[in-house]
């Protein structure tokens, strides 16, 4: 195959792909793809599963490299900032409370909170009152069917 044919076959591929991961976001079943495509639903899927790991590959690597920018970016910061705050200087100081307050964020560093009834960790949690249909009563049944299941 000639560097020309390759480079065409690759196009080809390439667009194939697009288009099948397209017409699925769209909410086409891989028989209508396949169907549209002239091949079997299950090679209009492995397509699809090639072109959606390509994506989360692109992704996953684009989202690791801005994470390491901008961690990059903080450690800046902060080294400008240090010799300020070590000298007592409270506005260096805060931010550099804030820029590890973001670090943490970032890295994933920070306890996940618990959040109560309507935000307040206070609050008492919500409870389910799980019965099952044949304990409620016949007025309790039709509150229930009345209102929509709500």
């Amino acid at each position: 195959m000639t560097r020309a044919a390759n480079s065409k076959s690759k196009a080809t591929r390439a667009a194939r792909e697009s288009e099948v991961f397209e017409m699925r976001k769209g909410g086409a079943t891989f028989e209508k793809i396949g169907a549209a495509l002239g091949v079997t639903a299950q090679r209009a899927h492995q397509i699809f599963e090639r072109k959606l790991l390509e994506v989360r590959t692109k992704t996953g690597q684009t989202a690791e490299q801005l994470r390491a920018l901008e961690m990059q970016r903080l450690d800046d910061l902060q080294s400008f900032l240090w010799e300020k705050a070590r000298k007592g200087n409270a506005t260096a100081i805060d931010r550099i409370l804030k820029i590890m307050e973001r670090r943490a964020r970032l890295e994933g560093l920070d306890a996940p909170q618990r959040i109560g009834l309507g935000g307040d960790p206070d609050a008492p949690p919500i409870k389910q009152e799980t019965r099952s249909a044949a304990e409620f009563t016949d007025d309790e049944l039709a509150a229930v069917a009345a209102s929509g299941g709500r």
